[in-house]
């Protein structure tokens, strides 16, 4: 395969000079350097169908950074409200020669100046209305990874941006999709804009001339859900900001991490208290099926020190350095334009109020770390504090204006392990398992001498599905999606079945269920879908109704598919005929209830009288089972609901003396759901309501009235 063919394909091959790449059609800055607005996607993006929860942008920079605080940063594992993620972001650095000048520039997601990476245009990203992050799925229509969606005699050259790359008139309909849930977006270092707002004019930015594009993968496999693939291609167009445009020298490409480590609690300073440390491992495994996996590995990573704060989490955060474009091809004795083998070429530690960098000379220093030659690892920490580390990859002598390079980490998830030593010292380092399994996913496959990144097995997509509330009733419909799309890696159809789980008993501490509250309550090979068959096309073809569900409380649903597992033949070519037998080599592959998670609520319509008006929980004791995250529009979360209401009524809340306490207008035509509506448990005056015994008032508009009491107890 051509180089400008695996650039169009989108694949990064670690043996290929990627830097020497003409530009591609997938290119789409060239009539627009510079920015036309700001489309910064940030609050509600996050990875969530596997075990850690990680916030994105379309900025360079993941983690909420002390935004956002109603979705998780690096929860993991999912639902158990332990934050890994404070920020962790994208570096660029590189001498540039312009102007007759020469600069040290660095180019950030973070510790730098806000918005140096940028998505530049309104109309650019998914969706309409469009916005600045596209996601996916492996198995998506048009989505097949390696193969002709469109039957234009080429692979995967549209990439995922809602935009028509190839000129056929069509958007996004050849692409790669790849991992359970993808996140892919594109982003531009071309602007001074927020210079005007730093008075500090040693620290002004000065763009490099960078077309970022960024891909984050999660896997819902177990053994694959504890991490997140990060894949950077970084270009440079320069030439689009002047006319000719310069090499960006001695560059080197980074990933920082600033974990604050602990419990998600924002009266606690969890960041003071963190370690910071580096590790790698070099080994060989022995799978039971298949050829020895040599496994080498490099990565950084931060936990918590115990018993310093209320904060204590159990776990480490790593970034994991993956791979990134490397020059085999320059003769002996020239200077290659990329390293000549992937590694590591900095890991470098610094800390709040030590030597946080300042500008890019600072921040390139680090980059660098003590030699352009050398690897530069710094030690682990002995103290805690709170640290941030950088990996880094270079130097690479020279990015010309057109070229691209590649960058490729993961986030990855675990426990710290405790040990004691000879000398009787209790001694913590990180179970590598986790990492080990990212490492196996990235490294991929090799498909007829061609390396293929990001490969697992994986089960068959989830089925478009809806789900809808009833009276003391849930009903599931979805579609056959999971039973025509193919597998990623065979191309087989090997769908086997669906499977319908639920979750209750879900409360506020979490924004998702953890993981134990969900439990199977349906299972659907391919022979017994005729039971819930109606006979209909689309969403709604087939249908499950829960009926062991309350009116008021929240369930969270989710329907999901699984293949048949792998086999591979085994043929007896002593008998006559030869006879084939099928071995299976892998179980089934299950898909997991995060991939499609929905929450509904069980409700009456309104009611026509005001006798059964009631509320639950009735006595409230300090929470219920739908009470919600903590917000600044909702201070506590907690909530009563007020059930078999008419359509609009004022509902008034007193205390057994006759104090007005709160009041309540509910009208379904607004929005409110039918039937009912809910009390925070704050009065008029914007104070949490006491312990105590309170009478409710309800009045409809046609002048029915109906009173009745409620406990608090806190």
């Amino acid at each position: 395969m051509s180089l400008s063919r695996a650039l169009a394909r989108g694949y990064p091959f670690l043996l290929a000079p990627i830097l020497f790449a003409p530009p591609t059609a997938s290119a789409r800055s060239a009539d627009r350097p510079e920015p036309a607005g700001r489309v910064h996607e940030y609050a509600g993006w996050y990875h969530s169908v596997g075990n850690l929860l990680l916030h994105v942008s379309n900025w360079g920079m993941f983690g909420r950074n002390g935004q956002d605080l109603t979705n998780p940063s690096g929860e993991w594992p999912a639902g158990a409200d332990e934050e890994y993620l404070y920020a962790a972001a994208l570096w660029v650095g590189g001498v540039v020669h312009r102007d007759g000048e020469v600069d040290t520039l660095v180019t950030t997601g973070r510790f730098g100046q806000f918005g140096e990476l940028v998505n530049t245009t309104p109309d650019e990203g998914c969706g309409s209305p469009a916005v600045g992050i596209c996601e996916t799925f492996e198995g998506a229509p048009n989505g097949t990874r390696r193969f002709d969606d469109d039957g234009d005699g080429l692979v995967d050259e549209d990439p995922l941006d809602g935009a028509d790359n190839d000129g056929d008139g069509r958007i996004d309909e050849d692409f790669a999709g790849i991992s359970q849930q993808m996140f892919r977006s594109v982003m531009y270092d071309t602007s001074t804009f927020e210079n005007r707002f730093n008075p500090d004019q040693s620290d002004h930015h000065h763009p490099l001339g960078l077309q970022v594009t960024q891909e984050s993968y999660q896997w819902t496999d177990p053994g694959f859900d504890d991490f997140v693939g990060v894949e950077f291609r970084i270009r440079n167009i320069s030439d689009l900001l002047d006319g000719t445009g310069w090499d960006i020298e001695h560059a080197y490409v980074g990933f920082m991490v600033d974990s604050d480590v602990g419990i998600d609690d924002p009266d606690l300073d969890v960041s003071v208290d963190d370690h910071v440390a580096f590790t790698t491992v070099d080994t060989t495994l022995t799978p039971p099926v298949g050829p020895p996996v040599d496994i080498d590995l490099t990565m950084g990573y931060m936990y918590d020190e115990l018993g310093l704060q209320n904060d204590d989490v159990s776990g480490y955060l790593g970034a994991l350095f993956l791979g990134h474009t490397v020059d085999t091809t320059t003769a002996g004795g020239e200077e290659p334009l990329a390293p000549r083998e992937v590694g590591i070429h900095a890991f470098t530690t610094f800390a709040r109020g030590f030597n946080d960098p300042r500008n890019d000379l600072e921040r390139y220093r680090l980059l660098r770390g003590l030699s352009d030659t050398s690897p530069t690892i710094e030690p682990n920490s002995v103290r805690s504090a709170d640290y941030r580390f950088l990996v880094s990859a270079g130097p690479f002598a020279r990015i010309p204006p057109g070229s691209t390079l590649t960058f490729q980490v993961a986030f990855v998830c675990g426990e710290m392990i405790e040990r004691v030593d000879e000398l009787g010292n209790v001694v913590r380092f990180p179970d590598m398992t986790n990492p080990i399994q990212a490492q196996r996913a990235y490294d991929g496959e090799d498909d007829n001498g061609e390396i293929v990144h990001w490969s697992t097995s994986s089960p068959p997509p989830p089925p478009n599905q809806r789900v809808t509330p009833g009276d003391r009733s849930v009903t599931l419909e979805w579609d056959n999606f999971s039973e025509n799309t193919a597998d990623p890696l065979t191309g087989e159809l090997d769908f086997a079945g669906y499977q319908v789980w639920k979750a209750e008993g879900w409360i506020r501490e979490s924004n998702v269920p953890s993981e134990n509250m969900w439990r199977l309550v349906a299972d659907f090979d391919s022979t017994e879908l005729g039971r819930i068959d109606t006979g209909g096309l689309g969403v709604g073809q087939y249908r499950f109704v829960d009926t062991r569900v309350q009116n008021g409380f929240w369930y969270w649903y989710a329907v999901t598919a699984y293949d048949r597992g792998t086999f591979r033949p085994v043929v007896d070519f002593e008998a006559d005929p030869p006879e084939t037998t099928w071995i299976r080599e892998a179980p089934p592959k299950y898909g997991k209830f995060s991939q499609t998670m929905r929450r509904v609520m069980p409700r009456t319509t309104p009611a026509q009288t005001l006798d059964d008006v009631y509320v639950v929980p009735n006595p409230y004791k300090e929470s219920a089972a739908w009470d919600l995250l903590e917000t600044p529009g909702e201070p506590t979360g907690r909530r009563v609901r007020f059930f078999n209401l008419p359509a609009r009524a004022t509902i008034r809340i007193f205390t057994l003396s006759g104090d007005h306490v709160a009041t309540i207008e509910h009208d379904a035509g607004s929005g409110a759901a039918a039937g009912q509506t809910y009390w925070n448990l704050i009065s008029k005056n914007g104070q949490d309501t006491v312990s105590g015994v309170y009478v409710w008032h309800v009045r409809a508009d046609d002048g029915q009235e109906q009173t009745g009491r409620l406990v608090v107890i806190r």
